[in-house]
């Protein structure tokens, strides 16, 4: 915790109180020297008090996103404790309500300093540590070797019905070849009994003008 006078510990954050101009409007240089030696011990959780406020300019603003950046780098955190609404609207104009947080009670600091520290120190449960990447890869070597099965299997279907047909294609080039050969066997037997009836008649002739003579 910060020595400061206008400082003082709410929770985890380190909460100064809002340096405000003769005019009554918020002091953005003097809050960046009330806040530059929080920044120099280490401070993570700071927060500004700007209860009372009605209203923030764009100094206070700028002031704010390059505390937040600061505390950014070492994962902490900035917060703005108000309890006007038009305050609020600067900061979501500004876009700061993305970056910052913003609280409108001092309970509500005190209640995301106790999460805050409960995430921070508590350590991991069982079930987390049970969840393991190579079961994801023992997983991806099953689903790889059963791909690769229905390769084999696809690929040997298919292999052995082009076999299966070369082999019918060949039976079937065999049995159109046969009638012709069939058919030229048989015209040659045809032709040598032509030939034999024609022998054969040749003599009756020859024998039978033998008798007339």
């Amino acid at each position: 915790m910060s020595e400061l006078s206008n400082c003082r510990a709410v929770g985890l954050f380190d909460l100064v109180s809002a340096p405000v101009t003769p005019i009554g409007s918020f002091d953005a240089e003097q809050f960046k020297q009330d806040v530059k030696p929080l920044l120099e011990k280490g401070s993570s959780f700071i927060g500004v008090d700007t209860t009372g406020l009605d209203f923030l300019y764009s100094d206070a603003c700028s002031a704010f996103c390059q505390v937040q950046q600061q505390l950014s780098e070492k994962h902490g955190a900035f917060a703005v404790l108000t309890d006007h609404d038009d305050v609020v609207t600067c900061l979501k104009k500004a876009n700061l309500d993305k970056s910052i947080h913003i609280f409108r009670k001092e309970a509500d600091m005190v209640a995301f300093s106790m999460k805050e520290d409960e995430a921070m120190h508590s350590p991991k449960s069982d079930a987390e540590e049970v969840v393991e990447v190579p079961t994801a890869k023992s997983n991806n070597r099953r689903e790889t070797a059963s791909m690769n099965s229905l390769r084999r299997r696809v690929t040997g279907r298919f292999t052995q019905s082009f076999n299966a047909i070369r082999k019918d294609t060949q039976k079937m080039e065999g049995s159109l070849e046969n009638p012709f050969k069939e058919e030229k066997s048989s015209g040659a037997k045809w032709l040598w009994l032509g030939l034999g009836l024609v022998a054969v008649a040749a003599v009756a002739v020859v024998f039978v003008m033998n008798l007339h003579s």
